[in-house]
């Protein structure tokens, strides 16, 4: 009975760190769930999404579909970096899963 116990608990506390994992871009902290949304919204505004920097980063930063992790982001002068990086992440999307890239922490 015990040993069951024993278990259970372990396997909900492993269950609950891999839910938290956290992608990093400098001093930005974002749930891994938040940045697949992110990926998301840009892959199918794709074709909508403007060339002109500035209005790229409008576009998507006024979407109600961003997640409001990224409104700090938005906010900020370097947004477009940000969100470049953040995009180029998705090459690379299954290594934040197993926690092998080095901006993804939390497992």
């Amino acid at each position: 009975m015990r040993t069951l116990l024993v278990i259970f608990f372990l396997t909900c506390g492993l269950s609950s760190l891999m839910a938290n994992v956290i992608v990093q871009d400098g001093d930005y902290k974002f749930p891994l769930d938040d940045v697949k949304q992110l990926w998301a919204l840009m892959d199918t505004d794709k074709l909508g999404l403007p060339d002109d920097d500035k209005a790229y980063v409008s576009t998507l930063c006024n979407d109600s579909k961003l997640p409001n992790a990224f409104q700090p982001v938005c906010s900020s002068s370097d947004a477009l970096q940000v969100f470049n990086r953040l995009e180029k992440l998705t090459m690379k999307a299954d290594l934040c899963e197993i926690c092998a890239y080095a901006a993804c922490t939390g497992c």
